[in-house]
């Protein structure tokens, strides 16, 4: 008698880091779309302070990295049934960080949805997730969308940060700076930062802001110049002002082109997809007219036969 296992071996199961990659692989681009609002709001309020701030603060660090990787698939997910709660739970686990539950995941959800960052809607069995704008303050749309509105404008975290475990290798300071940067980054090479500003701009402590550079410095994610300039009213009428950039795939020039091959990509898949159709109507075309000329020849031969007759 043949029995059936009711787990499957343990060689046949999909790792944490084959689901990431699959995910990423479905979303179409292979990095992340995040609005700049996300870090920061747009000039004008006195305090500017936005989502990130505060769940820096609060050390929210589940509920930061589960909404970027509902942006990063979003573009493929809208068109899909739900994703179940251990699938983000596989996918979220590291070897080496810490393990996520199906109960983690809907933790954090319940925490998102708290922010204004998500809505969450009920479909038979399982329940549909849909993100909010990065500042929590109106429906989700693709950034860009709308020109000429600082709302809109974007940056983006290229896969590795994803592929290689970025996204849980750095500290909770760490990610908050290394999102900060790459904001500031997004059309420059470098952008300076002091500790007290930096708490300012974007709502996070000055020993966060120092504990997050050290942090992406000494993962080597991070460089830094110092340039002296004057300030009459300090004790030697100079001060440092110091300028970050980030290395490897998150450097602005990497990602740059990361873009550009991306929307080559799109262009090609597009043009291909279209050749496609424009050969299948060819082909239909041809079909019909080959039918219609043999119904004309079948025609004339019975006009012929009925003459004879006649």
């Amino acid at each position: 008698m043949t029995t059936t296992s009711s787990a499957p071996p343990s060689e046949t199961v999909a790792s944490g880091d084959e689901a990431l990659v699959e995910l990423l692989r479905l979303s179409g681009r292979g990095y992340t779309v995040v609005r700049h609002v996300l870090n920061q709001l747009p000039s004008g309020p006195a305090d500017r302070t936005s989502v990130l701030g505060p769940m820096v603060t609060e050390r929210k660090r589940r509920p930061l990295q589960l909404y970027l990787l509902l942006l990063t698939v979003w573009p493929w997910l809208q068109n899909q049934q739900p994703l179940p709660n251990i699938v983000w739970a596989r996918a979220l686990t590291t070897d080496t960080g810490r393990i996520w539950t199906a109960t983690n995941v809907s933790e954090a959800w319940n925490d998102l949805e708290e922010r204004g960052l998500i809505t969450r809607e009920r479909k038979s069995r399982a329940v549909l997730i849909t993100p909010r704008r990065e500042d929590g303050k109106a429906p989700y749309t693709p950034p860009g969308a709308i020109k000429k509105n600082h709302r809109e404008t974007f940056f983006i975290l290229p896969g590795t940060f994803w592929r290689d475990g970025w996204f849980e290798k750095l500290s909770m300071p760490g990610l908050a700076m290394l999102l900060i940067i790459a904001g500031l980054t997004s059309d420059k090479q470098e952008a300076w930062l002091t500790n007290k500003d930096a708490g300012k701009w974007f709502g996070l402590s000055p020993r966060s802001v120092e504990a997050g550079i050290e942090d992406l410095r000494t993962k080597h994610l991070l460089e830094e110049r110092a340039e002296w300039i004057k300030a009459p009213l300090s004790a030697i009428g100079a001060t440092q002002r110091h300028w970050y950039h980030l290395t490897g795939e998150f450097d602005t020039d990497q990602r740059r082109a990361l873009q550009e091959r991306t929307r080559q990509e799109v262009r090609a898949r597009m043009s291909a997809s279209g050749a496609q159709k424009a050969s299948g109507s060819t082909i239909k075309i041809k079909k019909k007219g080959a039918a219609t000329g043999a119904t004309a020849d079948r025609k004339v031969k019975r006009r012929r036969k009925s003459a004879e007759e006649s």
